[in-house]
């Protein structure tokens, strides 16, 4: 199933790739900004939210055009209140279009850049839906393509933005988490999983809230194999000394924030320099639905994507909340057959099931300090955009392809449920690349082609290989999901035992002192 999401990202990387060559440079709103962070950067100067953008027509057309007209404050490098990391990565690209004399080679690697965090974070979607459902070996792939079937979120991959590495890192931060959970803790997955957190918070100030999770998991995945006054202590010192980690390595920065704005993501500051109004308080977005739905429809009808895919958006919720409420149905009150027969899922013991709802109760913890931020930020005048729903989408996509497993068995049938799960996995798979693929030809046609004709063949390439990936991924999902490959479960759960047993065997001995 890895092999699988490992294709849906190529696929989603190639997607990206495609708008990042076929979108005029400096499209989206908030490209230049971005550029113009690593531009200025690259001179050795970090730049404010009053810095401005650098309009040199010779070199650097793009931006000056696209400046033209502007007033004051949208001359301006906004983004600088983001953590300088992404930016940094894309210093190489920034010198490289200074050495060819083109600016648009920075301007385009820099789209791709993101397109390669986006691509990760579509993998690792599908690895965190295996860690909410384990047990349902086909979720992974379920929900790596049910974010690809998402078109904001390629279409997102193909701008400059810091989101697609931010994601990515906070995601990998919540992986190893979740792993250390489920695996007990060591010194290499602590190392490892710290060093993603410090990653995510110099992306993205968001990536402090995985930082945050990431040392509940350490304190509950000690707790839960040694219930003892001595293992609290110890797993709170841990859980301190990973949120120290991201203060001693990029600490600077918010603390700059706060002497120069106020606060340490300048967000007040921003809404004064951009006079915006305010939406309310944060309470009363909390229980504004309308905010939830703006924020799940967001993920197919954002920016200029026709504001016809709501209907895919609405198609995919109501599926989502009728195959949960069957599933819940079927487990309470299962029938012998249809689409409310019992599904006999690999056996766990008491102390796995017990793993299983600490880590989706600490998947459900990010969620919400991340809701409660994002209302506040709304309530203060910010706007929504799909790309504050990526942190949410683990969950949406694990509920999703449950209720898709669950919803599917009106019309497969098979001679196992697992077999059933497979060839459900597989039509409803394609079914989403297929309405990505539609989705990106329709989007297409609400942008302008390349500005320079010289990117002209570049563009046609993209296309073809596009289209390539997706043939090939297709037909990759027929031979890796048939019932045949059934057999590989059995590996798989043994596997998947050895290690719980060992987890279990010896709690003692999970972290080296």
């Amino acid at each position: 199933m890895t092999a699988c999401l490992l294709l849906l990202g190529v696929l989603g990387f190639a997607m990206s790739a495609q708008y990042a060559i076929g979108m005029p440079p400096l499209l989206k709103a908030d490209e230049k900004q971005h550029a113009a962070y690593a531009i200025v950067l690259s001179q050795g100067v970090l730049p404010t939210i009053d810095t401005n953008t650098p309009a040199d027509p010779v070199r650097y057309p793009q931006l000056a055009e696209a400046l033209f007209g502007l007033d004051e404050p949208r001359r301006d490098i906004w983004v600088a209140n983001h953590p300088p990391l992404f930016y940094v990565m894309s210093l190489p690209l920034v010198w490289l279009g200074d050495a060819v004399g083109s600016s648009g080679v920075t301007l385009l690697g820099m789209r791709l850049l993101n397109a390669l965090g986006y691509a990760l974070s579509i993998v690792l979607v599908g690895l965190l839906a295996r860690e909410l459902v384990p047990r349902r070996r086909v979720v992974p792939v379920l929900a790596g393509a049910m974010v690809l079937g998402c078109g904001a979120v390629t279409y997102d991959g193909g701008a400059i933005y810091n989101d697609g590495w931010g994601t990515a890192a906070a995601y990998l931060t919540l992986l190893l988490g979740f792993r250390m959970v489920r695996e007990g803790v060591t010194r290499d997955r602590l190392i490892w999983a710290t060093t993603a957190g410090v990653a995510a918070a110099s992306f993205r100030s968001t990536g402090l809230v995985a930082v945050l999770v990431l040392g509940a998991c350490v304190l509950a995945a000690l707790w839960m194999r040694e219930p003892t006054a001595r293992t609290l202590r110890r797993g709170v010192v841990l859980a301190a000394k990973i949120g120290l980690a991201p203060v001693v390595v990029i600490g600077w920065f918010y603390a700059r924030n706060i002497a120069l704005y106020g606060d340490p993501t300048a967000s007040a500051a921003l809404f004064a320099k951009f006079s915006r109004q305010t939406h309310g308080g944060t309470l009363f977005q909390l229980v504004n639905p309308e905010l939830y739905l703006h924020l799940y429809g967001s993920l197919w009808a954002d920016d200029v994507l026709p504001k016809i895919w709501v209907v895919a958006a609405v198609a995919t919720l109501a599926v989502t909340i009728t195959g949960l409420i069957l599933d819940a149905n079927a487990k309470a009150r299962p029938r012998a057959v249809g689409v409310m027969r019992r599904v006999d899922l690999p056996g766990a013991s008491r102390f796995q099931l017990r793993l299983e709802v600490v880590v989706r109760a600490l998947m459900a913890m990010y969620c919400v300090i991340i809701i409660v931020n994002l209302a506040s930020f709304h309530a203060g005048g910010g706007w929504i955009h799909a790309r504050y729903a990526m942190p949410f989408l683990p969950v949406i996509a694990a509920l999703t392809s449950l209720a898709v497993l669950r919803v599917g068995r009106r019309w497969v049938t098979a001679r196992s449920e697992e077999s059933v799960d497979l060839r459900i996995a597989l039509f409803a798979s394609v079914g989403f690349i297929v309405s990505a693929m539609v989705a990106h030809l329709h989007i297409q046609q609400r942008i302008d082609g390349p500005a320079d004709a010289s990117w002209l063949f570049a563009l046609i390439a993209a296309d073809v290989v596009m289209l390539a990936v997706a043939a090939y991924v297709v037909s990759q999902l027929r031979r890796r999901l048939r019932p045949a490959a059934s057999g590989d479960q059995a590996r798989e759960a043994r596997s998947i035992g050895r290690r719980a047993a060992q987890a279990v065997a010896s709690p003692g001995r999970s972290f080296v002192e």
